[in-house]
């Protein structure tokens, strides 16, 4: 009798629990997440979180096929008007934090942030730049698919999110549009343009609208609480029971001043990059610039408007310097001006660059292997130090047969636009009891070793250099990519130099060359535009687009073509409004014009 009264007991302490918990959900508000999960890649969204104590707005990714955790969050607090916090979530359930600082109040207008997941590093970005990246070794748990997923919630912890306050409703979170790219990166762009939504209808095969909670939530998701509107995605938070409505207009204006998001000096030339498109005369008034260690002159805005490249004297390599900048224009009917802004720039090292990967400590000369990230200049992506000894290598940087990188992921470089000639440095030590090493190896998305065993061409213990010339950089990043068919990768050291160089004309880094042609028409265009150009002999010839942030959205054409005029007619289907760039390249130049989509 007593086992009874006391099963009793907790029966009804669990009730009056569960009651509890249901009475805490007053609020209702909404959370949609995709059907499909994907496996790395980026998402951006273009979205306007909102402003209030206690409530947050998210763009995440989340495992939902089992129990093992995997998250990758985009959280803005609804009390902070100049943060951003993103946060990662590995099996073993301990999530790191970082909070962010923004160049703008994220509830007052819309803005573009993005994730990039991959087996090594999560980078999160904001117009267009990284401005964190977490390459830390548990990362590589973040291995499992992971739905896409947007929600509108309040946290029940006041320390976190501030006290949530009712007269505050309705509230709204806005979504103008999402984009996913796969990870692919053994092409030339990392990450492959897959598909987009602007939400001018529900797309009920792609995303589900929750009807569900969770513990820490004091709001209830319902799906009549995801609405659409003129293009817009909106989550709405109401009390519980009311209907969600939204007869007003959607308040999306620019109302932000621009802001520089990155600075390199290549040689001789500096370049800055905004967070949005310029108005030109503003960049070109020498005193909006104070840049007390560097004298730069003729500043050039670029083609999109986006970047402006300066000469610059007094740069020494592998430093920074303090800048400030003011006064610069945006293209709003009604300009916002930039206020005094400081800033960094950093100058890359000239060629040839020489690195000993594997060792963090080698010196001014030979520069020292370090992770890759934002606000630097090269580093790698993954991998684990291998020790070596006794290694046989006659030639040049022998030192660099000391240590290794073991299953390498990445390796980038910020350089100079132009030609280059690259080496890589292997040896292959292990030689008993050790699973064959076969790997690939990309560069800059060509694919220049396959199926490559070290010791099927030197044996064992005995460094190995392999170069490849001609290859061409026309964003300022070289990148190489290792990717595994059996055993670990491996990388020893690599030397980077210059062969041929390109001037920067827009941003994208190409000139206007003298034996090819081309022209866009119409331009605007909707829903077609034709591509007519001349070659002045045979040659490969390479149509490629990128969108205003210069990622490759298309590859229009791929192939050799005869001397004389061409034409072809291109039906971008899934593009969205805005200004795209067509590149044709050559084997000796590279061709890039602007062209705008209207819908």
């Amino acid at each position: 009798m007593i086992r009874i009264k006391e099963l009793i007991f907790v029966l009804l302490i669990f009730i009056l629990g569960s009651s509890t918990i249901t009475a805490q959900k007053k609020y209702w508000s909404g959370e949609v997440r995709t059907f499909d999960s994907i496996l790395y890649g980026r998402i951006e969204i273009r979205m306007r979180t909102a402003e209030a104590s206690g409530v947050t707005t998210t763009l995440f990714t989340y495992n939902t096929k089992s129990s093992t955790y995997n998250e990758i969050d985009i959280e803005v607090m609804g009390f902070r008007n100049t943060e951003a916090e993103f946060t990662s979530f590995t099996p073993d359930q301990k999530g790191v934090n970082h909070r962010q600082v923004l160049n703008f109040n994220p509830h007052s207008a819309f803005h573009i942030y993005a994730i990039e997941w991959t087996p090594t590093y999560v980078s999160w970005w904001v117009d267009g730049f990284e401005i964190y990246r977490d390459s830390a070794e548990r990362i590589q748990t973040l291995n499992l698919p992971q739905a896409i997923m947007m929600n509108f919630w309040i946290p029940n912890s006041v320390e976190w999110a501030g006290a949530f306050s009712p007269s505050a409703l309705p509230l709204y979170a806005y979504y103008d549009w999402i984009k996913y790219y796969e990870y692919t990166p053994e092409k030339e762009n990392e990450f492959t343009f897959k598909w987009e939504d602007n939400f001018d209808t529900f797309n009920d095969s792609r995303w589900r609208k929750s009807n569900s909670t969770f513990g820490s939530n004091l709001a209830d998701f319902k799906a009549q609480n995801v609405l659409l509107k003129d293009g817009y995605l909106m989550l709405c938070m109401t009390n519980q029971g009311e209907t969600a409505v939204h007869a007003a207009a959607i308040p999306d204006a620019d109302i932000d001043a621009p802001y520089p998001i990155s600075g390199w000096i290549y040689d001789d030339k500096l370049s800055i990059k905004f967070s949005e498109p310029l108005e030109e005369t503003s960049t070109k008034e020498l005193s909006n610039y104070i840049t007390p260690s560097l004298k730069i002159s003729n500043p050039i805005l670029s083609e999109n408007n986006t970047r402006i490249n300066f000469d610059v004297t007094g740069a020494k390599p592998g430093q920074s310097y303090s800048t400030a900048i003011k006064g610069i224009k945006d293209l709003a009917p009604n300009p916002n001006v930039m206020g005094l802004k400081p800033f960094s720039v950093y100058s890359a090292h000239t060629s040839p660059m020489i690195i000993d990967i594997g060792n963090p400590n080698s010196g001014n000369v030979i520069l020292s292997e370090q992770t890759f990230d934002a606000k630097k200049e090269y580093g790698t992506g993954g991998g684990v130090i291998k020790k070596e000894s006794g290694v046989i290598f006659s030639g040049e940087n022998s030192s660099f047969f000391n240590d290794g990188l073991e299953n390498i992921n990445s390796y980038q470089h910020r350089v100079a636009n132009g030609t280059y000639e690259v080496k890589l440095f292997f040896v292959e030590s292990d030689s008993s009891g050790f699973t064959d090493r076969i790997f690939d190896v990309f560069i800059n998305g060509k694919k220049v070793l396959s199926d490559f065993q070290i010791k099927n061409e030197v044996g064992y213990n005995k460094g190995l250099v392999k170069t490849f010339s001609e290859i061409y950089v026309n964003d300022n990043m070289l990148k190489v990519y290792f990717k595994s068919i059996k055993g670990y990768t491996i990388l020893h050291g690599i030397t980077i130099e210059q062969t041929s160089k390109t001037d920067l004309k827009d941003d994208l880094g190409k000139v206007l060359p003298t034996d090819i042609e081309m022209q866009l028409y119409p331009n605007p265009f909707n829903p077609t535009f034709n591509i007519s150009y001349t070659l002045s002999k045979q040659t490969p010839v390479d149509i490629t687009i990128f969108d205003s942030l210069g990622r490759k959205c298309i590859e229009v054409f791929n192939g050799v073509k005869d001397a004389g005029i061409h034409k072809l007619e291109v039906d971008p289907k899934n593009f969205s409004s805005g200004v795209f760039f067509v590149t044709l390249q050559t084997p000796q130049n590279i061709i890039t014009q602007k062209i705008v989509h209207l819908k």
